[in-house]
């Protein structure tokens, strides 16, 4: 598409050839320096280097944002980095998902394994309790202190005392860092001077009827209702607390279905505050002793759910579905982004038909995110092995749009 152009070259190198004042925005998923699955790539400390982001701010117009993951252990490195580099830190997004699985060293059989004793088998594990097992065998994974196929009891009386420990917590968010070029004198100033400096908060509400504790199905606890028996004749308007028929502000918590409904089981069901006016007096407004209303308007949201429906869900696990990771020759990125959420950022952060910089771009997600919401965008990619998924993934977006 000529609207998404991408350069397979090292980031840095092409980020000092784009003309200054360039660019609306810069979207992407850099390294996170942990070595993943033993890539080069994602430990060469590019993710902390201030002159890539000098770059990257260089390029972009005065007021252009920069959305930026970080690894939970790592991100604390790239925001320094980041601000160093002249951005100013306006805000973390926390992606939050239910998914992850925790990579954690299990301290009991890595005892018994130190001393050579055998593990006794003693059930299915609760991983894999669909999986059978054959009585008395022990896995690999069960044998050397990881996940495996059985559950196995402690053989010696030191791994009995430290039976339960292990060594890392569940992964549950990754951070996404929020910066902005700095400009002189006002936003609305250079709003209309540049058309950067703002996020698009109507484009990314959290929108009535929106929901769904898992994918396809809907959600009584999210799905907005108006608090007077689901009657759709009543029109909507801002409450003393605010509110907007177009829906919640956008929060800095964006949840995956998993995450919306642990969240929804820990809060129970509540109310948000909205009436039903009594025609009285028809000024649209409510104080606590209900005059002031216009009949059949409703003030605020009064809605009923669980705390999920007050931030944006997307419907997908942490690791995006098969359908949004493409495979070339046996070859796949192994960190793909739900589709669905790189569309919410790019969409929060550029103006009508702007510019987005995606000097990572792995598969090309922000790439797809871009041509879906009609947006422009540059993908930078060094691997090479990644640079035929990027094309087939926007090739299929462009037969798919015509």
């Amino acid at each position: 598409m000529s609207r998404i152009q991408v350069i397979h070259d090292d980031a840095l190198d092409v980020l000092r050839t784009l003309d200054d004042n360039s660019v609306d925005a810069v979207v992407t998923d850099p390294p996170y320096e942990l070595g993943f699955m033993g890539k080069r790539w994602d430990g060469t400390g590019i993710a902390y280097n201030v002159e890539l982001w000098a770059e990257c701010l260089r390029v972009l117009k005065p007021g252009g944002h920069l959305l930026s993951f970080g690894g939970s252990r790592t991100w604390h490195r790239l925001a320094a980095a980041v601000e160093d580099a002249g951005f100013e830190i306006r805000d973390s997004i926390a992606w939050l998902y239910g998914s992850g699985f925790p990579k954690s060293h299990d301290v009991s059989k890595a005892i018994d394994k130190a001393a050579g004793a055998e593990r006794a088998v003693v059930g299915p594990s609760h991983r894999h309790s669909g999986r059978s097992t054959r009585a008395g065998s022990v896995s690999d994974f069960a044998r050397y202190g990881t996940s495996g196929d059985v559950t196995t009891a402690p053989a010696t009386n030191a791994a009995r005392q430290w039976q339960g420990w292990g060594t890392a917590l569940k992964p549950g968010f990754e951070p996404i860092v929020v910066g902005r070029k700095p400009f002189a004198g006002t936003v609305a100033a250079n709003v209309l001077a540049h058309g950067t400096g703002a996020l698009n908060i109507d484009a990314c509400r959290l929108a009535p009827g929106e929901g769904g504790t898992r994918a396809g199905e809907a959600s009584a606890h999210r799905i907005y209702t108006n608090g007077i028996g689901g009657d759709q004749n009543f029109t909507h308007r801002p409450g003393p607390r605010g509110g907007s028929a177009d829906g919640r502000w956008p929060a800095n918590v964006v949840l995956d279905d998993g995450a919306a409904t642990e969240l929804d089981e820990q809060t129970g069901v509540t109310r948000s505050s909205g009436t039903q006016g009594d025609g009285a007096y028809g000024t649209g407004v409510t104080y606590g002793d209900g005059r002031g209303q216009t009949r059949g308007l409703v003030v605020g949201y009064g809605d009923v759910g669980g705390a999920s429906r007050f931030f944006p869900v997307f419907r997908y696990q942490a690791k995006a579905p098969r359908s949004e990771r493409p495979k070339v020759d046996g070859v796949a990125h192994p960190t793909v982004k739900p589709l669905a959420l790189m569309r919410w950022l790019v969409r929060l952060v550029t103006p009508p038909d702007g510019l987005v910089l995606d000097p990572f771009a792995g598969s090309g997600t922000t790439g797809e995110a871009c041509a879906l919401e009609g947006f422009r965008c540059l993908l930078i990619e060094r691997e090479a092995d990644y640079i035929p998924l990027i094309h087939a993934r926007i090739a299929r977006t462009e037969l798919e749009a015509s």
